[in-house]
């Protein structure tokens, strides 16, 4: 079945498939029924949740990340807090919390080994593992064991003790540098957890946000997760490789200096067991009790044996950490200092080293990355995610580019210098920009050739991927369908000839723009002709088990669309009416000789019912379009204006789905039985009078005027600032075209319907004749009176209400 017989003859003999009668009747019911699915579709169903997938989600969470960026945080600064402004007596209460982060380190590790096939045996696992195992170190008491250290003692033995620990730390200074910049391998771990942590915020900010409208958020593509990989991974290699190799080009790398302590402590040696040396045992201790690397304890033996040892009040060397203390030893003289100014200000510097490498790793990354990622990433991104976009909804195309090229105009207007300047820089126009605009383009240009209708055809092969498929099965929809038909169109296109392009165009651009504007799509264009559609949402309008059309009672859409559909139509025929463009045609010389009194007219058709959406031809050429005997009710309609001598003809299944003070502006004008179905079908009509309509100014026909005026409308009746009842009723042109037409007329004519229905012709007759002297030329009116009059107005017997329509 052909959709709605476009390229019939202009008659009402295109009946013969045989077309099928309304669609029935709307009805409202409770908004917990839930809709009935299309039985050409089927819902796949969910697969389970691996293991791998839940625990890789759990990895990726927020609380995880944020978790392990408060431990990596610690372990980073720990240490160095500690020693900047705790005593040793609080090394195990730090150890502790080591230990609780060297645990939940660990356990994400294996977790991510096992479960991460990505991160097995990659370069940051091996960062994380050597993260990890450096936290063993800023264990103390493992730290104490390993330089063969005990608890701390005030008996002979803790003399030794600080002497080996002293000994162990110098020794080991070389180790710990080397051990520091280990340390500082967690500030990868630090930023990579402060990454996901990020990117888990974005992805909720753009789950939360409505999306419809939001084309400029993008996602990260593989090749930009790729190449911001790769780019980190030799920022950190070159920063890590520095921290290691600077520190080799250092002399005290290699060899250690004498140290004013042990030069004095030699010094004093010498003059033990000699005259003067209390003396100068008192000069050397007052001399460095003072000191900011103050004497704590000093201790030597006599010639006799004996022991004498002098200790500081205020600090005691055992209670110092092995690093803290300077042990120096001549002969029998030992003497331990205070180090722990210069254990201070050194883990003071570590700390801002550490923050000073977090920065240099980020600026790196950013600075390293930012022309990769303006000139190549990003735009490849932006392109990628049009694409799925467009995959989505393909109607969306011509929005992006209409949001790109407002913002390239944003953009420009910056960049003007407004005379300040010598001149404008030229902007560059890179081949990734010329691939992104020939993307939207296409985009475009596929939205306008497919329409609404292969939204889901174009969607589908995009996101598949391979050969399009045009042999898929039809969706199954509800919407209104509107026909409207250019009048004497032959004799139009024989005087105009190539001008009929100009003239067919000029009409679509009215009838297009008007139609999106109230919330509709155009779907074909063939000659005079174009079918216009309404589309319903599966939870808006759906058919139950006995074929009923039903309509949510809670969806908004659901009750305002229906009646925007009219007002659409009826704009259009006084634009046609009024507008200079095409007013113009009225005094075409041609167009006059061969029809005089020539204006351009059009005729409408509007039909509510079931349709299949699909493509239609093969792999050579498919058009997307709606098949349904729906559809070709409204394409019935239209050409049965012609019988009744109106613009518009209206079903009564559309007309039962509008609102009750939209139905004011509606007149039933006959009841028909279509060929082919016994079904009655009621006829209305929108009355229109254009006889004083005058020329208008001309107006912005923009599709971004159109599509700015159809969100303020959908705007509008969706928060509920007005009505489809205010629209009608503030509509000057409505009003004006409804102006001659009188309450007297209509209830002439309602009284003769009522008797014509009834079988009452000689009373319809009568109450006829007092419209025809109202109005001489009413259409619906003479159309009754000729079909009476073939039977000398005289009901047949069988008569039901309603007559054929052949």
């Amino acid at each position: 079945m052909q959709d709605g017989k476009l390229n019939r003859a202009r008659s009402n003999k295109d009946d013969s498939s045989g077309i099928s009668s309304t669609a029935p009747q709307v009805t409202v019911i409770s908004g917990d029924t839930p809709p009935l699915e299309n039985t050409n579709e089927s819902t796949p169903s969910k697969g389970k949740i691996t293991t791998s997938e839940k625990v890789a989600k759990f990895l990726n969470s927020n609380s995880v990340a944020i978790t392990m960026n408060i431990a990596t945080i610690y372990v980073l600064f720990g240490d160095d807090i500690k020693l900047l402004g705790f005593a040793k007596s609080a090394d195990d209460a730090f150890s502790s919390l080591v230990v609780v982060c060297l645990f939940l380190f660990s356990l994400e590790l294996i977790l991510s080994f096992i479960y991460k096939p990505a991160y097995k045996w990659s370069f940051y696992f091996w960062l994380d593992l050597i993260a990890t195992l450096s936290l063993i170190i800023d264990l103390s008491w493992i730290m104490e064991s390993a330089l063969g250290l005990s608890s701390n003692s005030s008996d002979s033995q803790s003399l030794q003790k600080a002497g080996e620990a002293s000994k162990a730390g110098a020794k080991s200074t070389r180790a710990l540098r080397i051990i520091r910049i280990i340390r500082l391998i967690r500030i990868v771990k630090l930023y990579k957890n402060i990454k996901t942590t990020l990117r888990n915020r974005e992805l909720k900010k753009k789950k939360d946000e409505d999306t419809e409208q939001n084309f400029s958020e993008v996602s990260e593509s593989k090749v930009g997760k790729k190449m911001s990989e790769v780019i980190m991974k030799r920022v950190i290699i070159i920063v890590l490789a520095l921290l290691f190799i600077l520190p080799l080009f250092e002399t005290d790398f290699y060899f250690s200096y004498q140290t004013s302590w042990e030069f004095g402590t030699t010094e004093l040696n010498t003059f033990l067991n000699q005259d003067g040396f209390n003396e100068t045992k008192d000069e050397y201790w007052s001399y460095h009790e003072n000191d900011i690397r103050p004497i704590v304890y000093l201790t030597y033996t006599t010639g006799d044996g004996t022991n004498w040892n002098i200790s500081s009040d205020s600090v005691k060397y055992y209670n110092l950490r092995y690093n803290e203390i300077f042990y120096a030893s001549s002969g029998n003289i030992v003497s331990i200092f205070d180090l722990r100014y210069d254990v201070k200000l050194t883990a003071l510097l570590n700390v801002c080293r550490t923050i000073f490498i977090c920065i240099v790793l980020m600026l790196g990354s950013i600075y390293f990355s930012k022309d990769s990622e303006d000139l190549v990433i990003k735009p490849i991104e932006k392109m990628i995610e049009k694409v799925k976009i467009i995959a989505k909804n393909p109607i969306a195309a011509a929005e992006i580019q209409e949001m790109s090229n407002k913002k390239e105009q944003e953009e420009t207007e910056q960049r003007k210098c407004f005379g300040l300047c010598k001149a404008e820089k030229k902007k560059v126009d890179y081949e990734t920009k010329i691939l992104e605009n020939t993307i939207l383009k296409i985009g475009v240009l596929l939205a306008l050739g497919f329409g609404e209708a292969g939204s889901l055809i174009i969607g589908g092969n995009v996101e598949t991927g391979g050969d399009v498929d045009s042999m898929a099965n039809g969706n199954k929809v509800i919407g209104i369908y509107g026909f409207c038909d250019i009048r004497n169109f032959t004799d139009t296109t024989e005087e105009l000839q190539e001008g009929v392009m100009m003239f067919v165009n000029e009409i679509a651009q009215i009838v297009h723009g008007l139609v999106d504007k109230y919330l509709g799509a155009a779907n074909k264009n063939i000659g005079d002709a174009f079918l216009l559609v309404w589309k319903f949402h599966n939870e808006e309008l759906f058919l139950n088990e006995d074929d009923k059309i039903v309509r949510n009672p809670v969806s908004k859409r659901a009750q305002y669309l229906p009646d925007v559909t009219l007002i659409s139509f009826l704009k259009i025929l006084a634009k046609v009416n009024k507008d200079p463009t095409i007013l113009k045609y009225r005094t075409n010389q041609k167009l006059l000789q061969r029809m005089p009194n020539y204006e351009v007219k059009m005729g409408f058709g509007m039909h509510l019912g079931w349709a299949i959406e699909g493509a239609i031809g093969s792999q050579f050429k498919i058009d997307a379009s709606y098949l349904s005997p729906n559809v070709n009710v409204a394409s019935a309609l239209e050409g049965s204006t012609k019988i009744y001598g109106v613009p518009l003809l209206v079903s009564g299944a559309l007309y039962d789905a509008f609102s009750e003070p939209i139905q004011r502006y509606l007149r039933h004008i006959d009841t028909v039985i279509i060929k082919g179905n016994s079904k009655h079908l009621r006829l209305y009509t929108s009355d229109c009078d254009f006889s004083e309509f005058t020329a208008s100014r001309g107006a912005d026909r923009s599709k971004t005027y159109f599509r700015k005026k159809r969100r303020g409308i959908k705007k509008g009746l969706e928060k509920q600032e007005f009505t489809t009842a205010d629209m009608y009723s503030k509509s000057k042109e409505i009003a004006l075209m409804r102006k001659t037409f009188t309450r007297e007329f209509f209830d002439s004519f309602s009284k003769g319907m009522n008797n014509y229905l009834s079988g009452m012709w000689q009373m319809a007759k009568t109450q006829f004749e007092k419209v025809l002297a109202l109005r001489s030329r009413d259409g619906p009116t003479l159309a009754l009176m000729s079909f009476m009059s073939e039977s000398t107005f005289k009901a047949p017997y069988d008569w039901k209400g309603a007559r054929y329509l052949g």
